[in-house]
């Protein structure tokens, strides 16, 4: 009885003491392509899933979740104070993370006062806010992409160089598709981790 008795007492220590964002979820939507990075995300806390079962891998990610995640990526806290951003369609509780990214140069509005915050995060807009996260530059512009703007083409031009991500067909980058939550916790796991080894995107035959 003792014996039993010490064992639960053990038990219950360890789950006390280990560190909440490590006990990953059974995300039932998440396949072996998104598995190592969505438990990346979790486990260093720049995301949560939808509800204890759903990562939500195929849903368009929003802007304003996007801007949460990277906040959080570069060590960004609600409890810091950070120059007013003025964008009037950002929750308050989510204000911290808008103006601190846009006090730093890395994510700006849709224009001076609405920042797009239900707005789905489009494939040019995550290459921006990645390359920049990341400090990723290019040493080749050399990319065969018809449907890039001369802004956004520097950052893209990063990403591929770095392996973060490819275009979805041979000349198509896609710069106006919007990407999924499954999709932004991959560029933000192969930024940081290095990673070469995850399958490539699917490239569409043109």
């Amino acid at each position: 009885m003792k014996l039993k008795r010490f064992l639960l007492l053990l038990s219950l220590m360890i789950v006390a003491i280990l560190p909440i964002h490590t006990a990953f979820a059974a995300f039932s939507d998440t396949s072996e392509r998104y598995e190592a990075a969505v438990n990346y995300v979790v486990s260093k806390g720049y995301a949560a899933g939808l509800n204890d079962t759903q990562f939500g891998v195929s849903a368009e990610i929003k802007r304003i979740d996007a801007a949460v995640m990277i906040a959080r990526v570069k060590g960004y806290s609600p409890t810091d104070s950070y120059a007013n951003a003025g964008f009037t369609d950002v929750p308050e509780k989510r204000q911290w993370a808008v103006n601190a990214l846009a006090a730093n140069g890395i994510m700006s509005g849709m224009n001076s006062t609405t920042f797009g915050s239900n707005q789905s995060m489009s494939r040019e807009q995550m290459a921006m806010v990645i390359a920049t996260t990341y400090n990723l530059t290019a040493t080749n512009m050399d990319i065969p992409f018809t449907d890039l703007k001369s802004t956004t083409k520097p950052s893209i031009a990063a990403l591929v160089e770095n392996n973060i991500t490819a275009g979805k067909t041979t000349t198509l980058f896609g710069s106006k598709d919007n990407i999924t939550r499954g999709e932004f916790a991959i560029f933000i796991y192969k930024a940081e981790m290095d990673v070469t080894t995850l399958p490539p995107e699917v490239i569409s035959v043109e």
